[in-house]
């Protein structure tokens, strides 16, 4: 098994720059995901195998012979290697959909995008009007907006169907821990005035809201929060950030964030090496129902403007092109994937879905 030192990760990203441009098969296949119908291309045939025939025998031997290993950045990076990126991906999504809390919920995030399509929207959302939705906005939020980091679409969605919720502004180009603490103050406030409250984070954002309230909100201070969004989180860091941290790009790191005026330690708090070390080491209150949305793309389904970064992670194994999918959740949680979006989340049908993961934020924490 691969281990992931410092000198390992080097030969596995020097190892990918000289394959990583080679000619992909790509092969059509129509099959099914979470049992929904799926027509795609993937890079190889045992990915094609995974959708249209699992139980095939070369599919079945893939299961058998990862079953013992924990679902981690470091097996999804073994079966990478040995077999391709689409493999690795299919088996991370398959594999949560096998517990039962992430099959049932999964499978309500689908009816609820179909009753959403089919039913007037009013009714289904009235049981949202009790809880007060508070959002956490991602990295440099206010000037790149099209990332859709400041959640402006969804904030406006929810305006107009008349479901309180409000957007804490945090410091966009400063450190986690500073922004942790802004957030931490922030609900304290917010939890004196609304008894049922759901934060919903995005990337950086997710870093910042997990340091809050595993380390800076005591149980009393948080009661009234009832479930956590944590959208395309970068819990443990994001490679990217040491990409900028090493010599040859640090001394345009620092100038950039010096024309923010904030300093390199913006990036430091990022660093996937650090962050993955402390992360496990959070204790969640366990009054807070957990939910990751994850955007899980096949190959084929890169965009230009993230396929560089979706290749340089490649190596960790399959990523949304800012972070390993493996790194974005935590125990006691529950799942809901989206296959084919990265981790902008770009679709066309983003409101219903957004609507649709608060209809069973809201089931999970009734049940």
């Amino acid at each position: 098994m691969r281990k992931f030192t410092n000198t390992s990760l080097i030969f596995s990203l020097l190892f990918y720059i000289a394959t990583a441009y080679a000619q992909k098969n790509s092969i059509e296949v129509t099959g099914s995901l979470f049992n929904q119908l799926i027509k795609t291309s993937v890079d190889c045939e045992l990915a094609k195998l995974m959708l249209s025939q699992s139980d095939d025998s070369s599919v079945v031997d893939l299961f058998d012979s990862y079953k013992n290993q924990p679902l981690n950045t470091q097996t999804l990076a073994d079966i990478y290697f040995d077999y391709s990126a689409d493999v690795a991906t299919l088996y991370f999504l398959q594999r949560i959909y096998q517990y039962p809390q992430n099959k049932e919920i999964q499978d309500s995030y689908y009816h609820y995008i179909n009753q959403l399509n089919n039913n007037n929207p009013n009714n289904l959302l009235s049981c949202l009007k009790q809880y007060y939705i508070v959002f956490i906005p991602g990295f440099a939020y206010k000037d790149f907006p099209s990332t859709g980091a400041n959640f402006k679409r969804q904030r406006k969605l929810l305006t107009s169907y008349d479901i309180d919720n409000c957007l804490i502004k945090t410091k966009q180009w400063d450190a986690v821990e500073v922004n942790a603490e802004i957030i931490a103050e922030q609900l304290k406030t917010i939890c004196q005035h609304h008894d049922n409250i759901i934060l919903i984070s995005a990337s950086k954002g997710s870093l910042e809201t997990a340091v809050a309230i595993s380390e800076l909100l005591d149980k009393q201070e948080s009661e009234n929060i009832k479930a956590w969004i944590s959208v395309a989180g970068i819990l443990r860091g994001s490679p990217i950030a040491d990409y900028f941290l090493t010599p040859s790009k640090s001394s345009l790191s620092k100038f950039f964030l010096f024309t923010k005026g904030k300093r390199i330690n913006t990036l430091q708090s990022m660093s996937y090496r650090e962050r993955r070390k402390t992360f496990d080491n959070f204790t969640f209150p366990q009054h807070i129902k957990i939910i990751h949305y994850l955007a899980a793309p096949l190959a084929s389904q890169i965009r230009h403007k993230i396929k560089n970064r979706y290749n340089y992670m490649l190596p960790l194994g399959p990523n949304d092109g800012i972070m390993p999918l493996a790194d974005q959740i935590c125990g006691k949680s529950f799942i809901i994937s989206e296959l084919g979006c990265d981790h902008y989340f770009k679709h066309p049908d983003i409101d219903v879905k957004s609507l649709s993961i608060l209809l069973c934020c809201v089931k999970s924490i009734e049940n």
